[in-house]
């Protein structure tokens, strides 16, 4: 297949310099596709900070400076390259892309389908693509509800490589203090103060704890007094942002997601990947990915306030059974390998554009 991939998106501040989720997602799209012989032409804006990476995964790039909707000099450019690379399919990663693929497919003359892929939470935004890939079904759901038909809104989940010669860790007994583990954005909807609060009530229960989170954002500063409040600055650091997952893992006992809004949750998958005991929320990435009491433990978001507490009591459960926090971390890491790994998910990616690409729009 031909395919053009497409992400317009704006860093604005020192720690969105970093790849995240969308531009992760962006990037394994190339790779992926172009690894099962695909020809990928990825677009992205010109001068982003991870262009150099799309340009080692991809067929082709092309960068362009996509400003507003007026930018008609983006718009005829796009158009252009639809004529002239005929693509089968083309995939958008942002309202922006997918409102200037519209406007370049309609001055291309061309029906090639576009399917969008949703990160976020405003389906409403994606409603006039051909197709929408979700992360989750909760937003199919939703996409239905809006009005796309119910064949054309597919849920398909994000996915990660396995390292080249990887071999599963086995984890011995808990440390002394026990080292629980988090990756993310500092941002307020990941939870970490939380985590921290759960920390301070396993503290005065005789129960000591260190707590590491692998990330950067603008709640650094607000963690960090929050944990000299508490009385944990001893027990708590910020590792910045994290690229060497094995060593990160290899250093904890458990892993917390505990966010209020997580479409997907990436940082799940490594997890299970890596053989580590999960507890997490029941958003909507986390809700569909972990089972409870089978390859994690979930603590409602639903309450903020009681909400350290089930973290804490999901702690204990783990820490005085740490079998089955081992069967829980086996049982997550056999359901990566069998839904999430590239291999799989990239395999039912390429199914599904061969039978759109197939199908009159």
């Amino acid at each position: 297949m031909k395919i053009i991939n497409i992400l317009f998106n704006y860093k604005k501040a020192t720690f969105d310099n970093q790849i995240l989720g969308v531009e992760r997602c962006f990037i394994d799209y190339a790779r992926y596709l172009t690894a099962q012989n695909n020809q990928v032409v990825s677009v992205l804006k010109k001068g982003i900070v991870y262009v150099d990476e799309v340009k080692r995964v991809s067929s082709k790039t092309v960068e362009m400076k996509a400003f507003g909707q007026g930018d008609v000099f983006t718009m005829l450019q796009m158009a252009w390259l639809f004529i002239a690379s005929r693509p089968d399919v083309i995939i958008c990663h942002s309202g922006r892309a997918l409102f200037f693929a519209r406007v370049a497919r309609f001055f291309s003359f061309r029906k090639t389908p576009i399917v969008v892929i949703n990160h976020g939470i405003k389906v409403e935004k994606f409603l006039k693509a051909d197709y929408v890939f979700a992360v989750n079904n909760y937003f199919t759901r939703e996409l239905v509800a809006a009005g796309m038909p119910a064949d054309r809104a597919i849920a398909i989940p994000n996915m990660i490589e396995i390292p080249k010669n990887f071999i599963a860790p086995i984890k011995t007994e808990f440390r002394k203090p026990l080292r629980i583990g988090a990756l993310g954005r500092l941002y307020p909807e990941k939870n970490f103060d939380k985590t921290l609060r759960a920390i301070k009530i396993l503290q005065d229960q005789g129960v000591e704890c260190e707590y590491v989170i692998g990330g950067v954002g603008p709640m650094e500063k607000t963690l960090c007094d929050l944990a000299k409040e508490l009385g944990l600055e001893k027990n708590f650091k910020i590792l910045g942002w994290t690229e060497d997952k094995k060593t990160f893992f290899d250093a904890i006992d458990i892993f917390i997601l505990p966010s209020s809004g997580e479409t997907f949750g990436i940082v799940l998958l490594e997890a299970m990947l890596y053989n580590t005991p999960i507890i997490t929320s029941n958003s909507w990435g986390p809700e569909e990915i972990i089972d409870e009491g089978i390859d994690g433990l979930k603590a409602s978001k639903d309450d903020a306030e009681k909400m350290p507490q089930l973290l804490a009591e999901a702690i204990l459960k783990l820490l005085h059974d740490q079998e089955f926090a081992k069967k829980l971390a086996f049982n997550a890491h056999k359901k990566f390998l069998e839904q999430y790994s590239a291999e799989v998910v990239a395999k039912k990616l390429n199914g599904l554009l061969q039978k759109i690409t197939m199908t009159k729009i």
